[in-house]
């Protein structure tokens, strides 16, 4: 029995032996090495792994790592977020230099051109191209405002209001009456935003979110998307998860903002010299008689003087606290009646009397309106994300707060949008994918008066020009003046601030899916699927104490809703072949179907009752039913296309691009 006893414990070492041993002919060989970019700087945080293993590691902040692989004839794979995955053969090397290339570089030959991609000395077309350093290089509220300035031929017009977005033109208007706007197109799916749908817009994709921009901007838009390509087409596509390991990214953005006028306003005394010098050249301050009356010749000069400042100047009577700043340009005794200085001898020739007051302009008070108006504006724009991917899956999640503050002090903008990417495949010819985005914002619009049409300042800026710098907004008692200066069609733009609401709220989503099948190295379909839907909600109120700024009143409110539904659906059959070596032919066919609708529904009232209801008690009110309207509208779009590239690649490169015979039917 202990015979049998110590041969099993022999037996159990000599196989653990064994074991151990079988383990450490697998990991015997040590390699290391050094992990650079392009410009030789080290890539630290590189998973490094054996292929066919799970033996890996990670380089460290140098970029160098270590690793026992099986043999030396192992190859590595190095991969990292922002770099291509590359593979590497160790051939029996202990130590191993390797050069990883980014994403932005490999991508930089390649363009994407409406259903596909091309080498960049392929594209015959007109074609600019952002990428995701050129969006990113400034803090940018959309993608519009990041494109300015970068593309030729792309004519971008800037809105500062919060929220708004600017106005994109492509080798200028083509229409006097239609749109003049181009085709946006977002991983493949076009936007619609057209026919009276807003389905999804620029201001609800998080400029961050965005790998590249290319613009087309001549015939070969229209021949790929066809009427609705007229007016160029803007081709965005969104970032992607990337295979390696979890990496998880945070960005934070603080920038300030400021209005900078470029005219030199006139203080409250400047401003009433100048008035009264043009009263006197126009012979109405003081009636001097037929002397006085040729206007071939200069006026008389006149000394200032308080009796004719209040007989002459219209609105001084009427507001006090305006009166009062300018009588503080003259001096005063205590009885009440004005100092007097004797005149000269030039002065007395001119027919003034022996003593005048005395005066002096920068005793006169000023209020400064525009610094009143406006704030420093703050933006602030925070975003994480978070990707990861292997051989088979890849997904992206980042979510964005943006947060802008505007100059204006009833301006201000949020939105928040979170984004979800991601793809699978399962094996060689499959490939399925889905891309979601959605954000849901808050805009408010400021001071505008319902009546857009009339003339005159609208904003609150604008007439904060408007204003006389000697009227102050306030009395002693720090009431509000509704006419400060007297001028009954001024009125003090600072009361509507908090007396004038315009907000608008908008939420929308835009989900895509799609499903590629590979039927041989040369043949492959492709289906795709989208669904936009935007909600957007406008209110506006004015309370008690509002001013009557042109069509303005007190006490009224509106409300309006609009939904608008979008699905597009594309088939795409796509062959890349080449014969020959030499003869490549690239064929994209193309069948779409889209189909949109809105609904809009607006009411409005005067005489509210309730002002802290703002819009949403309409009813409550004392001029009877408000007014209300309806709307509707639905259209739908049948496409095909087709697109031809031939290239000859022999010592001399041709290339022979049939770009897009398309044909559209909508209803």
């Amino acid at each position: 029995m202990k015979r049998k006893t110590a041969l099993a414990r022999v037996t159990i070492l000599l196989l653990f032996f064994s074991i151990s041993l079988v383990s450490f002919s697998q990991n015997n060989f040590k390699v290391s090495g050094k992990v650079n970019d392009e410009s030789g700087k080290p890539v630290s945080g590189a998973t490094v792994t054996v292929k066919g293993t799970t033996i890996a590691t990670a380089t460290t902040t140098d970029g160098t790592f270590a690793l026992n692989a099986p043999s030396g004839k192992s190859v590595l794979v190095i991969s990292s977020i922002g770099f291509e995955a590359l593979e590497v053969a160790i051939n029996d090397k202990a130590e191993l230099l390797i050069g990883m290339t980014s994403l932005s570089t490999s991508l930089q030959d390649v363009v994407v051109i409406g259903y596909g991609t091309q080498k960049k000395s392929d594209v015959t077309g007109a074609v600019s191209r952002l990428t995701a350093a050129d969006i990113q290089e400034r803090p940018a509220q959309n993608v519009l405002q990041a494109i300015q300035g970068k593309a030729a031929g792309v004519h971008v017009t800037s809105n500062l209001k919060p929220g708004e977005l600017p106005v994109l033109r492509v080798r200028g208007n083509r229409s006097i009456g239609a749109s003049n706007e181009p085709l946006y197109v977002i991983d493949n799916i076009p936007m619609v935003n057209s026919l009276g749908v807003n389905s999804f817009t620029m201001a609800d994709i998080n400029p961050n979110d965005i790998a590249s921009v290319e613009i087309l901007k001549d015939a070969s838009a229209t021949a790929i998307y066809g009427s609705r390509g007229a007016n160029g087409v803007v081709l965005i596509t969104t970032n992607k998860g990337k295979k390696g390991r979890v990496g998880v990214n945070f960005q934070s953005t603080v920038s300030i903002d400021s209005y900078k006028s470029l005219t030199d306003w006139m203080d409250g005394g400047e401003y009433i010299d100048r008035w009264r010098l043009s009263l006197i050249n126009g012979r109405t301050y003081k009636d001097l008689g037929a002397s006085n009356a040729n206007l071939n010749v200069p006026a008389v000069m006149w000394y200032p003087d308080p009796d004719l400042d209040k007989l002459r100047m219209p609105g001084l009577t009427t507001d006090a606290v305006a009166l009062e700043s300018v009588m503080a340009g003259y001096e005063w005794n205590p009885d009440g009646t004005v100092k007097t200085r004797p005149t000269t001898a030039a002065e007395q020739a001119l027919g003034w009397p022996a003593a005048i007051p005395i005066y002096n302009s920068e005793n006169i008070r000023s209020y400064d309106w525009l610094d009143a108006a406006t704030q420093t504006g703050i933006t602030q724009n925070h975003q994480i994300s978070l990707t990861a991917g292997t051989d088979i899956s890849r997904l992206l999640i980042s979510l964005n707060y943006y947060n802008q503050q505007g100059v204006q002090k009833d301006q201000d903008y949020k939105r928040y949008t979170a984004t979800i990417n991601g793809d699978v495949t399962p094996n060689k010819w499959l490939n399925l994918g889905t891309n979601i985005i959605t954000s849901l914002s808050i805009q408010n619009y400021g001071i505008f008066g319902p009546n857009t049409s009339n003339t005159g300042s609208k904003d609150l800026y604008s007439r904060a020009t408007d204003m006389f710098p000697y009227a102050l907004p306030t009395d002693a008692n720090g009431f509000p003046i509704k006419n400060p200066g007297g001028n009954i069609s001024l009125w003090n733009p600072l009361i509507d601030i908090d007396q004038v609401l315009n907000e608008r709220r908008t939420a929308a989503v835009l989900a895509g899916v799609f499903a590629e099948l590979k039927f041989t190295s040369w043949l492959r379909y492709r289906v795709n699927f989208s669904g936009q839907y935007r909600q957007f909600r406008s209110g506006s109120w004015t309370g008690p104490d509002a001013t009557s700024h042109l069509t303005n009143r007190p006490n009224t409110a509106g409300y309006a809703t609009q939904d608008n539904f979008s699905w597009v659906v594309e088939n795409l059959l796509y062959v890349d072949k080449t014969f020959a070596e030499k003869h490549k032919v690239n064929v994209t066919l193309l069948q779409s179907t889209q189909k949109s609708r809105r609904e809009n529904v607006s009411t409005s009232v005067t005489g509210l009752i309730n002002p802290l209801s703002l819009w949403y008690d309409v009813g409550s009110n004392t001029a009877g039913n408000p007014g209300y309207g309806t709307g509707f509208t639905e259209n739908t779009l049948a496409s095909f296309m087709g697109r031809i590239n031939y290239t000859l690649m022999v010592l001399l490169y041709w290339l022979l691009n049939i770009n897009g015979i398309s044909f559209h039917h909508s209803q």
